[in-house]
């Protein structure tokens, strides 16, 4: 009886547990802006800092998209709350990082740190600022910085 309430009670917690997050590259979102518009997602991609601003992009995408396949990065303390359960799907993850650096490369700096240029996953909701499209986020707690190696 004991074994059998154990047994149902971790049935399901494993169904109470949202499923793992695939990560959407900056790509995929462009390539169908409408309908991630005001949607909360995680953005794999290049980061770029700079002292014009912050964005995730990628140097081409397959197929071609018109403009720059780039997202500029807005924080603002109203942006999404992780979910309770994040947790990155580790699979799609690989795949689709190496997917990215097939079309992108990290800039390389003669002066300055290699910060500028990382490969992240952001977490934030997408939307339109300045006639381009955005990635609100919370600040760099939703900022998931990667070696390349994932």
């Amino acid at each position: 009886m004991v074994r059998t309430a154990c047994v149902s009670a971790l049935a399901c917690l494993s169904f109470a547990a949202d499923p793992p997050v695939a990560p959407m590259t900056v790509c995929e979102v462009l390539r169908d802006l409408p309908a991630y518009e005001g949607k909360d997602v995680a953005v794999l991609g290049r980061y770029s800092f700079r002292s014009s601003g912050t964005w995730v992009g990628e140097q081409a995408c397959q197929p071609a998209l018109t403009g720059a396949a780039t997202l500029t990065l807005v924080e603002d303390k109203e942006a999404p709350k992780l979910p309770e359960s994040y947790t990155l799907d580790a699979v799609a993850l690989h795949r689709k990082l190496v997917e990215v650096q097939h079309r992108t490369s990290l800039g390389k700096f003669r002066f300055g740190t290699p910060d500028y240029d990382r490969w992240a996953v952001i977490y934030g909701r997408v939307g339109k600022r300045g006639g381009g499209a955005a990635l609100v986020f919370r600040g760099s707690g939703v900022i998931v910085m990667l070696t390349g190696q994932e």
